[in-house]
């Protein structure tokens, strides 16, 4: 396993030199969630008045109006992949692992995605990373069955429910909710507007992450 740190993160996102010390003290006051079980809200409202928000939407998005919300609970495996038309920002509440891949290797004649192609990276504590718009990524993974928590900023709007649906051809087939283009492995148990990922359904349960960095 890799870390975003390393060279080889750098086709995937970038690491953000960002102070978010304000949202690291709100992040802690969030429930833990149930076992087994991965939370996301959209936008948090907490998270939303504090200046690194303001950061957020007037610098890093340039202006463009977006949301601050979370991504937290227990998971160790892949289930699915996904994608939008622009980055998503991630800040590591936890360690944290994000599994990823390039858009680029997608089979769009059948809207499937090998998952020999995924690759772990292990996020430290308090990092921000930016995911390009050309990786795929889902719910990051906790360390050895730990709760993982994650802030994420996005486009305002991205992953609402879709007002309307153009028909399921080509691409638009995995178009699972606004801006979120989705592919699931079968044991997801997620069905609708769907890609597909073949392959192993990788899970780091399998895998000893004993040491401090996660590897």
């Amino acid at each position: 396993m890799k870390s975003v740190l390393d060279e080889e993160f750098k086709t995937y996102g970038r690491v953000l030199d960002m102070d978010v010390w304000e949202f690291m003290q709100e992040v802690e006051n969030l429930p833990v969630a149930p076992a087994g079980q991965v939370l996301y809200e959209a936008s948090v409202l907490s998270f939303e008045g504090t200046d690194l928000f303001r950061t957020f939407q007037e610098t890093v998005y340039g202006g463009m109006p977006v949301e601050f919300g979370c991504c937290h609970g227990f998971n160790s495996k892949l289930n699915g992949l996904e994608y939008h038309r622009d980055s998503e920002i991630n800040i590591a509440g936890t360690d944290m692992i994000l599994m990823v891949g390039h858009r680029w290797d997608i089979d769009y004649e059948h809207n499937l995605y090998d998952t020999a192609n995924v690759e772990a990276f292990f996020v430290p504590k308090g990092t921000t990373v930016e995911i390009y718009a050309t990786t795929l990524h889902y719910a990051p993974c906790g360390i050895n069955g730990r709760e993982f928590r994650s802030g994420v900023v996005l486009p305002l709007g991205t992953n609402g429910e879709l007002k309307t649906l153009p028909a399921a051809d080509g691409e638009a087939a995995m178009l699972f909710a606004v801006n979120k283009w989705l592919l699931v492995h079968e044991e997801s148990g997620i069905n609708g507007r769907v890609g597909e990922l073949c392959g192993k359904n990788l899970d780091l349960a399998d895998f000893n992450l004993s040491d401090a960095n996660g590897r």
